[in-house]
């Protein structure tokens, strides 16, 4: 959770260029630890994926420590997916409110 935009983009330029790079932050600033990167094409984000997704962890920069859990590597959800996935746990809480 310490890595910075640059680091996020070293990491994964290997793959191709990056258009864009941000991660989430709260509203103390401090990294949620996510990263959005939008690379250039399609493929260059399959190949990100294909090589990336649960296979290792952030890299230790900076003296900062590295993430303890694999990467998640993936396209980023669409807005459908997000109100899909809304709905569902709206649903999951209704059913603890009202067990009958």
């Amino acid at each position: 959770k310490h890595q910075t935009e640059e680091d996020v983009r070293h990491f994964f330029t290997p793959f191709g260029t990056i258009e864009e790079c941000s991660i989430l932050r709260g509203p103390d600033g401090a990294s949620k630890g996510c990263a959005f990167v939008k690379f250039s094409s399609h493929q260059e984000a399959q190949a990100a994926i294909t090589s990336l997704h649960g296979s290792q962890t952030m890299p230790t920069m900076h003296g900062a420590r590295g993430a303890s859990s694999s990467l998640v590597v993936k396209f980023a959800d669409t807005e459908k997916e997000r109100q899909l996935r809304r709905m569902q746990q709206m649903a999951g809480n209704m059913s603890l409110l009202n067990p009958f």
